[in-house]
């Protein structure tokens, strides 16, 4: 008797196992979905950037050497992790999928940064961006957000006006708030996504139980009845239910 209990719970723990590791699973394709697509819209925004810069500087373009190559390199880079990313077993590969954020976030944030004045905003969308659509741990999210946030701030104290520094730091202390709240509001859709997938495939795994546990009723109330009752009988009774 206590053999077979702890050969039941033993099965138990092993289901547990299975369906973690299955739920696992599942968040990683979504999350590498989710990286793909993210990849797709960047890249052709900066591709579309690119042509941009070129046409409309076609009479000036040794002033815009800077810009183009930096298009160029951040656009080259992204289809080179659109490529990988898009390997049958990229999803299931946790090393390339850490490489191509990293890879992407430096490309992205190096060539955000370059723009000083204006780098704020874009990167308010690549922090939301690394918190909510790159296949990576929390942790390693909140380390590359909080780098991003500091290069930023050691960039623009470095290159600040020697006049109006009262302003200055004014601006700089909105610029720091709207960072942060990109990692906030980052880390809430990410947590309060996580809870919903785990009620998904929590109520998805009780339907799927349940109906396990009706086909298995409907089989011992076919077999009780066929103990009972000739065949025919039997029969007819399920064709009429």
């Amino acid at each position: 008797m206590v053999e077979d209990k702890e050969d039941s719970i033993e099965e138990e723990e092993g289901t547990e196992l299975e369906l973690e590791a299955l739920y696992r699973r599942y968040c990683v394709r979504l999350k590498h979905s989710l990286f793909v697509s993210a990849l797709c819209v960047t890249l052709l925004c900066c591709a579309a950037l690119l042509c941009a810069v070129c046409v409309l500087h076609s009479h000036e373009m040794s002033s815009q050497v800077k810009a183009v190559t930096t298009l160029s390199v951040v656009t080259s880079c992204l289809a080179i992790v659109l490529a990988m990313a898009l390997l049958p077993a990229a999803a299931e590969w946790e090393a390339l999928a850490l490489t191509g954020s990293i890879l992407v976030t430096l490309c992205l944030g190096t060539g955000t940064l370059m723009a000083t004045h204006h780098a704020p905003l874009p990167l308010f969308a690549l922090i939301l961006m690394v918190h909510t659509m790159m296949p990576i741990a929390r942790a390693i999210a909140l380390a590359m957000s909080a780098a991003l946030t500091l290069a930023y701030m050691g960039l623009a104290i470095g290159l600040g006006p020697e006049g109006e520094e009262v302003q200055f730091y004014r601006q700089l202390v909105c610029e720091l708030a709207l960072l942060l709240s990109a990692s906030g509001i980052g880390l809430y859709y990410r947590v309060l996504t996580e809870r919903a997938h785990r009620n998904t495939f929590a109520g998805t795994r009780t339907c799927l139980e349940q109906r396990v546990k009706l086909e298995c009723e409907r089989e011992q109330q076919e077999r009780l009845l066929l103990s009972v009752i000739p065949a025919y009988i039997a029969a007819e009774v399920r064709f009429h239910r």
